[in-house]
């Protein structure tokens, strides 16, 4: 029986916005080839630019290693705006047609699994281990929601033609799909990790944000708990920050989450959302 090797990122998203699926669009990062790994999945966690993270629900390393950026039903801003004419394909079971000929207006982002490869996009060769990975993870999706890669499966180029993501033939990565869920479908086996009693990662907040979270953060702050961060919530955690020797944005990302220290005893988790 074949396994694969499926590690959680640091700082994984277990809470956010809906994932819905249909499908998987196969992307890869564009990172330079000589980029640290590990610095590659945390800005594929905190976002880049004007997007936020998670920028994928699944990264998979140059030596096969899959990694879980999200819970699997949290979406990630990976795709973008695409054509409507490609996600009735996918929804109607019809045969991906190739390249995407304009831009498109419909996101993908909650309809799709976004899986990428680091690769710099630029003529890197994809080593076989992380093409059997792909390989592996898209014939366990496919398989676990009833999917023909045929249909369900495509490229970045595929559904916008804004992008020219994956470089590797497209139709051979689905027959090679095809081929896997008839002869060796994989089991995703995680690591148990210690628990340490902590809450979760919920996604960065910000101004603007409206959550539970959002509370409990205000809560240890010190700031007014009503779920809402507005601008005196901003001011409170860049003096909070300030004072703890974190990098004072007033934005709670991932170090910061770490260090309030929520406790699961003192709060119920299912109250994310």
């Amino acid at each position: 029986m074949r396994t694969m090797k499926v590690v959680d990122a640091p700082g994984k998203i277990n809470t956010g916005r809906p994932l819905k699926p249909f499908g998987i669009v196969v992307h890869h990062t564009a990172s330079n080839r000589n980029a640290d790994p590990d610095n590659v999945i945390a800005m594929c966690v905190r976002g880049v630019n004007k997007v936020p993270g998670p920028l994928y629900n699944y990264l998979i390393k140059r030596d096969g290693t899959i990694v879980k950026l999200t819970a699997e039903n949290v979406k990630a801003n990976h795709a973008g705006r695409g054509l409507q004419s490609v996600l009735t394909r996918v929804q109607k079971n019809l045969p991906v047609t190739g390249k995407a000929t304009s831009a498109g207006k419909i996101s993908a982002n909650s309809r799709f699994v976004g899986v990428s490869l680091i690769n710099d996009g630029l003529g890197e060769d994809v080593p076989e281990a992380q093409m059997e990975a792909l390989v592996d993870l898209c014939a366990f999706l496919c398989d676990g929601h009833k999917w023909n890669p045929d249909s369900t499966v495509i490229g970045h180029k595929e559904w916008t033609s804004r992008k020219v993501d994956p470089s590797f033939s497209m139709p051979e990565l689905r027959g090679m799909i095809h081929r896997r869920m008839v002869t060796d479908i994989p089991t995703m086996v995680l690591p148990k990790e210690p628990d340490d009693g902590l809450v979760p990662f919920p996604g960065t907040l910000r101004k603007g944000s409206r959550s539970v979270a959002v509370k409990f953060m205000q809560e240890r702050i010190g700031a007014f708990p009503d779920g809402i961060f507005g601008r005196n919530t901003k001011a409170r955690l860049v003096r909070w920050q300030r004072a703890r020797g974190l990098t004072p944005d007033g934005v709670c990302g991932v170090s910061t989450w770490g260090r309030l220290q929520l406790k699961r005893n003192d709060i119920v988790q299912s109250a994310f959302y």
